[in-house]
């Protein structure tokens, strides 16, 4: 049995023991939708049945409330069946009900959440034919007339696409220049299946997820009710962005049951398989695989729920979301690489579900932002969140060994001059000799010193050639490093020079 994790409920131990029976007695109809690609709409009946839609609702209205980590329990078993039931189940979690929760009024809440906690489907539309990762750049509009908004643009791989009852849509409201710099030019809209001038365009055939609607949707014109706005107009990107790491998260848990389903069938394969008078798994090299296997699970599944339990306490959860699904995706691909190279030949045929996990794969490291841009939010959030902790430590030569330590006591220096900048880059020069100083650090060093004057101390010792600078792209100074010059014009040759006991022994230094 799979392992619970000590900070759960005893409703989420119950929870993740019902779904995981629930999945065990409806693998075989998993198979069955690889074959048939149809949309496992009994299953889904059945979750609904169970009061599994409404994980992450609200008790007033009609949901369980077993939080952020409620949906994952589920989605983590109901992927064990097939791609197109836990994507079916997890998109609509954050396709409409998260933002609900969010950002809804009592009577949006009060109109769809009950709907979807019996099991009404829900979607989120973001992208379009010229619009991915940049979903700020959104074309769609949706512009205000009397009690509505009319909505002309497209929208593409969109999840349920043709079954889902709701769907979150964000779209232009403004093309102010200063809501856009502002990041208030979207909005946030629940528009329902049967608006007037919505329609469904086409469906993808896609590589994996079989059984699942993905297609293209279409406005032309729709009229959609004022009262279904999500927040204040202009909120869109805010409600966009606040959804991610539930999104993130989710999706991520929907890769686990996979996972372990690949184990499953490595060991069991393995065991089975007799090569060389042995069975396979007898070989070092299958254990080592077999080894990675369990490793990959155990951390993914502890990143998902570690983040997953943050979010239920409502800490800050942009790091680890974010790893957990930029982790979970890239060792998914590895886990059934690695599960399918145990099995040998049965493992690429159709009648093992190996293969057809293997085929979600690579929609993993795209849907729900991309690997690159999961790259792009832990470097920019991992500089600002850690900021304190990457700073460089202080560093000044030992008075006695002469060779540059780590310090936590600074000397400031007590006169303002370009002399003293300019000792203070030799100075750096020893201890730091390929690196420029930033400008907090001379900041740090010369206390009191204001903006503007250290701007033309800078900008005077570099007219003189005294000093190299760097500015960034708005012109603002931001490093500063002593050219061969200005080591010269601080300090004799005498002060850098430096050789360890053995060199001057063998030099005759």
């Amino acid at each position: 049995m799979i392992e619970s994790f000590p900070w759960w409920n005893e409703k989420q131990k119950k929870l993740a023991e019902d779904a995981r029976i629930f999945s065990d007695q409806n693998l075989s109809k998993g198979d069955e939708v690889a074959w048939t690609k149809d949309f496992p709409s009994t299953l889904l009946k059945e979750v609904a049945e169970r009061g599994w839609f409404g994980a992450s609702i609200p008790l007033e209205f009609g949901g369980t409330d077993l939080g952020v980590t409620g949906c994952c329990i589920i989605a983590e078993e109901l992927s064990r069946i097939c791609a197109a039931l836990t994507a079916a189940y997890s998109v609509t979690m954050f396709g409409g009900v998260e933002q609900l929760i969010k950002f809804g009024n009592e009577e949006q809440k009060g109109k769809w959440l009950p709907k979807v906690a019996t099991g009404m489907l829900g979607g989120i539309c973001i992208t379009e034919p010229g619009v991915g990762s940049d979903a700020a750049d959104i074309e769609t509009t949706a512009e205000l007339e009397g009690d509505y908004y009319i909505f002309n643009g497209k929208k593409r791989f969109i999840t349920n696409a043709g079954i889902a009852d709701i769907y979150c849509v964000y779209a232009r409201t403004s093309d102010h220049r200063e809501d856009k710099a502002k990041y208030q030019h979207l909005s946030a809209f629940i528009v329902e299946k049967d608006t007037p001038g919505f329609s469904l365009e086409r469906i993808n055939e896609l590589g994996g997820w079989v059984g699942l609607p993905n297609g293209y949707l279409d406005f032309e014109d729709a009229r959609v009710p004022a009262s279904s706005r999500l927040g204040a107009e202009g909120d869109g990107w805010k409600v966009l962005v606040d959804g991610l790491n539930f999104e993130r998260n989710l999706f991520a848990a929907g890769m686990l049951g996979p996972m372990r389903e690949a184990i499953r069938y490595a060991v069991g394969h393995s065991q089975r398989r007799i090569q060389f008078r042995k069975p396979t798994i007898d070989s070092e090299i299958n254990q080592f695989k077999i080894a990675d296997l369990f490793a990959r699970v155990q951390t993914a599944r502890l990143l998902v729920y570690h983040s997953a339990h943050l979010m239920d306490m409502k800490a800050d959860a942009v790091m680890a979301a974010t790893n957990a699904k930029l982790y979970a995706s890239e060792a998914y691909e590895k886990q059934l690489i690695d599960a399918m190279q145990v099995m040998g030949g049965d493992g690429w045929t159709r009648f093992y579900p190996v293969e057809a996990f293997m085929r979600d794969a690579k929609v993993n490291k795209l849907g729900a932002g991309t690997s690159e841009v999961m790259r792009m939010v832990l470097f920019r959030q991992g500089l600002r969140t850690m900021a304190e902790e990457l700073k460089l430590p202080h560093r000044h030569v030992h008075p006695t060994l002469g060779i540059p330590i780590s310090t936590t006591s600074l000397t400031p220096y007590t006169e303002i001059s370009e002399k003293s900048v300019l000792k203070m880059l030799a100075e750096d020069y020893k201890v730091n000799p390929g690196l420029h100083m930033t400008r907090n650090d001379i900041k740090e060093l010369l206390v009191g010193i204001t903006d503007e004057k250290l701007d033309n101390i800078l900008t005077t010792l570099e007219a003189q050639g005294l000093l190299k600078l760097h500015r960034n792209r708005k012109g603002k100074i931001t490093l500063a490093k002593a050219s061969y010059k200005g080591l010269r014009k601080a300090k004799p040759l005498d002060y850098y020079k430096w050789f360890p006991e053995w060199a001057k022994r063998q030099l005759n230094i």
